[in-house]
Order: structure tokens, then C-alpha cells, then sequence
């Protein structure tokens, strides 16, 4: 089946208004809601010469709106000023005077200086730039929530001096290959670089999971027993490390939670009946019931995920994309769940090598791909096209954004850009992005499905991770 994006094309007027959700999840009461920007004294001082940022901001956003602040609301702090702790402590991103990222690569703050980032959390006594992290290294770690990114980077707390925060396994120890391209300097990662990769290992016989590019070096997943002397030391001028698939299990899509974290509050309106009944990418999404056994006994279950994105085929019949794991063999696609809702659909065919299936919506529903609105985007987001994973559409360090019923609006960035091996043993890849995402205090869950969207609003995958049952 060939399929394309297809835009916001069902609509009943020249212009959706696009809906808030009817209830808010939980975890997107947590997120952080402000960006900080630490400016040099001279600009910062206008900021901060009387009263709070923070305060003033909200302030001024309440009476001109008349409800509470507009998350990504960005304000200057300046450091060693009284404001700074109080804002900081609001801020998914604070942004330097400069940058820690440079091309999709992480890079040290200017003449190696890092006295800004020692001065910006109390009991800090170190910060390395250890990609794709940046770890702030203090003697008591802060209280949650964290800022997701300093600089650009993904931030890490750590009371260790030395202990580094990211796994990256064994270095190889074989040839370099791919010595006419440098990743290091002169080229950007690109789906071409990724191809000649993959083919290094398929031409070597070496059998991978998966392959990933974090911004200056590779990180490969291998099976148990590889011989470490053979697998390639240097891909494209960038290290090669690896680890075994006992070491890096890979997720178990299938491991669904019995049931939703008690007292946590997730959207599961049915959108079906709500006033204008329009659908669109972040809504729930179950499967029909199953018996299973439990403890002994028998009772009734059922696989919960979300909706993703409008696509069309070639004749331009309208289907939607779903996460393959999250429906059984008959198909049905419910919404929000098989005991409150209905069958909005049907699954008809499943792409090879992905956990994506497409499903063929019922005539009398419409659907747009429009995200639900924020207060950040009061008309919610308008997916504009489909973006490959290179340069300069997508890159190492890239913001992204998911809205979905368990997380809400959320906002991550692009750790990784890679590809994994489809388990048939075909000689061919499925393209991958790597992505960490926050909800305030802890990992964002329950996002089978979900469209993830770049800085312009280009849709980039789909996020599949643990749903609910």
C-alpha cells in the first residue's frame, strides 16, 4: 500500500477551530511551564530591576487573558540575582548566552569556560559536556522537577564526580570504515550515511538490533557472544561502541500495565459524541476485550493506546496510522475504550518490520491532523508535511512535541537519529529517532501511537512506548 501525508482535508468550514482537551492528564499539570534565558548583566538588568521575572510575567499574562499564565512563556534571569533560583526552578529549557549545540553535535561553551554553568544550581561543583548529556555535578541534587535541557543539551543531575551518565557500551575494536566521510566535521548525518552503516555490517556478516547516531558517536546493539575484535572501531570518522541485547534489552511492546497508575487522570473522552465530534492524532485508542487469567482466575482485559495521523493512499481513501501491538487479531479500533465507547474503525493492514498499522476509519467520522490546543498554541498545531531524518529538517538535539491522552502536551528532544533491523531477517531497515521526553518528574508512558512533531510542526514518527491494558 502506498501511502502519503495527507493534510487537514476534512472540515466543515474554511477553518477548524481546533479543540482543548476535555480533561487534563495529570503529568501535563507537572511539566514546567516557563523557558529562562540567562542574559549578560547589561541586558538582564532591565529585567530584574524591580520585582520577580516570574512574577511580573504572570501577572501581566493573567490580566491580559484573564487565566493563569501561557506555558513557554520565556523571561531573562540574570545570574546571582535573588530571581534566579525561583525562576530556574519553573524552567523546562533555560537557555545560555550561548549555545551547547552546534550542527546536531554537542559542543563545550566558548574558550572552555563552564563558570555559567557552575553558577547556576546551588551545591554545584562540576559540569562536563558528556554527549548527549550535560551533567551538572553538585553535592545534593535539586528537587524534582529538573529543567529537560540547559543550553540546548539534556541536563543530568549527579553527585558523583566521575561516574559518567550514559551507557555506551564497549568500544569496537575492528577497522575503520566509511573513511571518506566525516561525520566528525565536514558532513551532517543523512539517510545515506545511515545506508552505508547498515551495509558496513550486513557485507561484514555481523548481525545488529539496531543502529543509532547520538551527535559524535555510534551506539549498536549485537547479540550475545559477538566477538568484540571484529566489530568496527571507527563508522564515518566517529567512534563505534556497543552493547549486547542482555545488556540493552529491547522493549516488549506487548507488556502492557494492567491498569492506569492509581489517582492519575488521563483523557478518556469520547470525542465521538463531544460538541462539533471531530477526531484528530492524540486521542485514546483501545482494542476489543480478551479473556485472560489472572491470579488464577479469569477476567476481561483490554489494550489501550492513541491515535496518530491522517494519511491517504493513492485512490485517496482516508485512513489513520495505530500502533500494531495495541489491538488483537480481529482488528477493531475503539474509542476511548471497548465499555464506554465504540468502534470508530478498522485495522487493514500492518507495514513489515514496524509496529505501525493502518486503519480504515468509519464514513460518518472526521478527522483532522490538528493537535488538540495549549495554552502555548491556542489553535492547537497544524501538522505540515512528513520529515525525514536528516539535515536540515531533523537533527541531534532538535525540540520536539507530543500531545496524546496520558502525557498531554509535552516536550522533548532528539537524542538519537538511527535505524532498527527488522526481526524477519530482511536485508533492509527501518528508520528510527531516538527521543527523551518530559511530564514534569517522570518518564512520559502510555504514548503508543502518538505523532511526535519537530520545531516547524513536521510530523516525525510515532511514539511507541508502554500503553495501558
Amino acid at each position: 500500500m502506498a501511502l502519503q501525508f495527507s493534510p487537514s482535508r476534512i472540515r466543515t468550514s474554511s477553518a477548524v477551530i481546533s479543540l482543548q482537551r476535555s480533561k487534563q492528564p495529570s503529568p501535563e499539570k507537572r511539566c514546567l511551564p516557563y523557558i529562562a534565558t540567562i542574559s549578560p548583566p547589561k541586558r538582564a538588568a532591565s529585567a530584574t530591576e524591580t520585582g520577580s521575572p516570574v512574577k511580573k510575567l504572570k501577572e501581566k499574562l493573567k490580566e491580559s487573558l484573564g487565566e493563569e499564565p501561557v506555558p513557554d512563556a520565556q523571561f531573562n534571569l540574570q545570574l546571582g540575582s535573588q530571581d534566579l533560583q525561583k525562576g530556574l526552578a519553573q524552567s523546562k529549557r533555560i537557555e545560555l548566552p550561548y549555545s551547547l549545540i552546534e550542527a546536531g553535535r554537542a559542543t563545550a561553551p566558548p574558550e572552555g569556560d563552564f563558570s555559567d554553568l557552575l553558577r547556576l544550581f546551588p551545591t554545584t561543583v562540576g559540569a562536563d559536556v558528556f554527549p548527549p548529556y550535560l551533567i551538572i555535578r553538585v553535592q545534593k541534587i535539586p528537587p524534582k522537577p529538573w529543567p529537560l535541557t540547559v543550553g540546548g543539551l539534556p541536563v543530568q543531575f549527579s553527585t558523583d564526580k566521575w561516574v559518567e551518565s550514559f551507557d555506551r557500551g564497549r568500544i569496537g575494536q575492528g577497522l575503520k570504515f566509511l573513511e571518506d566521510l566525516d561525520l566528525q566535521k565536514t558532513i551532517d548525518y543523512n539517510q545515506d550515511v545511515l545506508r552505508q552503516a547498515v551495509r558496513v555490517f550486513q557485507e561484514l556478516k555481523i548481525e545488529i538490533r539496531d543502529i543509532f547516531w547520538f551527535g559524535g558517536f555510534w551506539q549498536i546493539t549485537i547479540p550475545d557472544g559477538t566477538d568484540i575484535k571484529l566489530l568496527p572501531s571507527r563508522i564515518a570518522s566517529n567512534p563505534a561502541f556497543y552493547r549486547t541485547m542482555s545488556e540493552a534489552p529491547d522493549p516488549d511492546p506487548a507488556a502492557l500495565r494492567s491498569k492506569p497508575p492509581q489517582g492519575v487522570e488521563y483523557d478518556d473522552t469520547m470525542y465521538t459524541t463531544a460538541p462539533n465530534a471531530l477526531l484528530r492524532p492524540g486521542i485514546m485508542l483501545s482494542s476489543s476485550v480478551r479473556n485472560i487469567i489472572r491470579n488464577g482466575e479469569s477476567e476481561e482485559s483490554f489494550k489501550t493506546t492513541t491515535s496518530g495521523i491522517l494519511v491517504t493512499n493513492r485512490k485517496g481513501q482516508i485512513f489513520i496510522t495505530v500502533a500494531t501491538h495495541g489491538f488483537e487479531e480481529d482488528g477493531l479500533v475503539y474509542h476511548p475504550n471497548p465499555h464506554n465507547g465504540t468502534v470508530i474503525g478498522r485495522i487493514i493492514e500492518s507495514l513489515p518490520g514496524t509496529d505501525i498499522s493502518i486503519a480504515r476509519l468509519n464514513p460518518s467520522l472526521r478527522y483532522v491532523n490538528e493537535t488538540f490546543k495549549t495554552y502555548a498554541e491556542p489553535d492547537g498545531i497544524r501538522m505540515n508535511g512528513v520529515s525525514p531524518a536528516y539535515p536540515p529538517h531533523l537533527r541531534v538535539y532538535d525540540a520536539l512535541s507530543m500531545n496524546n491522552p496520558f502525557s498531554g502536551s509535552c516536550e522533548g528532544v532528539t537524542m538519537a537519529l538511527g535505524a532498527t533491523i527488522p526481526e524477519e531477517g530482511d536485508k533492509d531497515y527501518v528508520a528510527h529517532v531516538w527521543n527523551l521526553f518530559e511530564n514534569g518528574d517522570e518518564p512520559v508512558e502510555g504514548s503508543c501511537g502518538s505523532p511526535i512533531l519537530d520545531a516547524e510542526a513536521t510530523y516525525l514518527a510515532l511514539k511507541f512506548t508502554s500503553g495501558y491494558q
